[in-house]
């Protein structure tokens, strides 16, 4: 399922707007490549269900010569690495009919977090923290006088 980073999740403003990218999709956060479901606290980085979506979505990859950083609302967030089979995505025969059977791609030299026991308690304790900081909605009271 997609998780969405709602803004200003991740502390000091970021992201920018809020974030939507599937599970295992790493953001780059304290030095750590931490896949985003494993930052699901359910209330600012939760699930989105998918009849948000009608029942499906489309994914977009970004794919650099490297495993690389781009800014993604702000966040430092991972490009492409190949480890999900190509073969699954809807272009794969495109994309061998451009470019062939593919060449694995060397991951960064970040530490990878794929479990959410491995997140650092700092990291948590943060966005744990940031839930508490976050605007809440104006609180609207009706008086009636008598």
């Amino acid at each position: 399922m997609p998780v969405r980073v709602r803004a200003g999740a991740l502390g000091d403003g970021l992201p920018e707007r809020d974030l939507v990218l599937t599970s295992d999709h790493a953001l780059l956060v304290d030095g750590y490549l931490i896949n985003a479901g494993q930052l699901v606290n359910g209330s600012s980085i939760d699930y989105v269900p998918l009849s948000e979506f009608d029942g499906q979505y489309r994914v977009y990859h970004i794919e650099t010569e490297d495993h690389d950083l781009v800014l993604a609302e702000g966040v430092p967030a991972e490009t492409y690495v190949d480890y999900v089979g190509r073969q699954h995505f809807g272009n794969y025969a495109e994309y061998v009919a451009l470019y062939g059977e593919g060449r694995p791609i060397r991951e960064m030299d970040y530490p990878r977090i794929s479990a959410s026991r491995l997140v650092p308690r700092t990291i948590h304790a943060r966005l744990n923290a940031n839930i508490a900081a976050q605007p809440s909605e104006p609180e609207f009271r009706l008086s009636v006088a008598r």
